[in-house]
């Protein structure tokens, strides 16, 4: 199965060749890739077309240092709830395996690595992406680059790493790195990475927000599931739980989120022995009694998240599914 990777994120490119002065729409549309999928929440394009688009980007350009631009062009919506919950992170440390804990959220493609350095009293973060070999100068900037905004972000900004490594050349605009990481950088290395002062890693950060992190993690672990489960069915769930609150979702509106003709996705939906409806009415079913047994969340607030006009109207199908009212079932749990 083709590998992916969360479409928002590449909006992070959209807004550098912007800086550049450059067409992004041109360039997405080079790579096979339609802009508009990376405002739909959750939507994925393929690493394949990731990986033509960002030579494209580079071939337009013509700054080596190109992906060093992503720090100054990202924001935490680019990556969905991960974006979030790395921000409301207890310490650095945590920042890093909440990165790679649930760095699939964000690409099925392997990641990264942690691990202690005692002898120079650093915590070493290492890229291992494998969906390319070489991996491409500008993506491994960027990455880093990120990486390391973030880092800074949680740490009010006064962040310098111990030391940087990038696997490819010294190129002709290396003061760009310095500048940015403000570090020992060392190019031509066997692997890309960053390493941080050990007696920095653990500090009490002042964003952090462990509870909040917490739930944002647990949305994640749900989200992971219904990705390792890609399933026709799977996937019209997700686009049902994502329009419920506009009341408006339909099959025809889930085939065109899909990118399938109405037709097929009921087809594709029979041969997988279910209907859009008895998704759609399963799906209601199982977040209403996840709701009422929320006790801080009004029926009426429940009835509005599940497409439902009327909180009567909730209600009678509330007691249609479990044999009691919202209210009963509430007092029961």
């Amino acid at each position: 199965m083709t590998m992916t990777k969360l479409a928002s994120a590449q909006l992070v490119l959209w807004n550098i060749c912007k800086a550049y002065s450059q067409d992004p729409e041109a360039i997405f549309r080079t790579a096979h890739l339609d802009p508009d999928l990376m405002y739909q929440p959750g939507t994925r394009y393929s690493l394949q077309k990731i990986a033509l688009l960002w030579a494209e980007a580079a071939r337009r350009i013509k700054d080596p240092c190109f992906g060093l631009a992503a720090a100054t062009n990202w924001h935490p919506t680019h990556f969905g709830t991960l974006g979030y919950a790395l921000l409301m992170s207890k310490s650095l440390r945590i920042t890093l395996e909440r990165l790679l804990r649930f760095h699939k959220v964000l690409s099925e493609a392997r990641f990264g690595k942690i691990h202690e350095d005692k002898d120079k009293g650093t915590l070493v973060f290492t890229l291992t992406y494998l969906d390319e070999e070489p991996y491409p100068p500008g993506r491994e900037d960027a990455a880093l680059a990120w990486i390391m905004s973030t880092l800074r972000i949680n740490f009010h900004h006064n962040l310098t790493p111990a030391s940087v490594c990038f696997t490819h050349g010294r190129p002709a605009c290396a003061g760009k790195y310095y500048e940015f990481f403000q570090g020992p950088i060392t190019f031509d290395a066997p692997a890309a990475g960053l390493a941080l002062p050990l007696n920095l890693v653990d500090v009490l950060l002042p964003g952090a927000n462990e509870e909040l992190a917490e739930f944002n993690d647990q949305a994640m672990s749900q989200y992971l599931t219904l990705l390792d489960d890609d399933t026709w069915a799977t996937r019209v769930r997700k686009v049902i739980t994502e329009h419920l609150p506009s009341g408006a979702i339909t099959v025809e509106k889930a085939a065109s989120e899909l990118h399938i003709s109405t037709r097929k996705l009921q087809r594709l939906l029979k041969e997988e022995g279910t209907t859009f409806l008895a998704l759609l009415n399963a799906t209601r079913m199982k977040l209403a009694k996840e709701y009422v047994h929320t006790e801080t969340m009004d029926l009426t607030e429940i009835a509005f998240l599940l497409g439902f006009s009327e909180l009567s109207t909730f209600s009678r199908s509330f007691k249609r599914w479990t044999g009691q009212s919202p209210i009963q079932y509430r007092n029961a749990a």
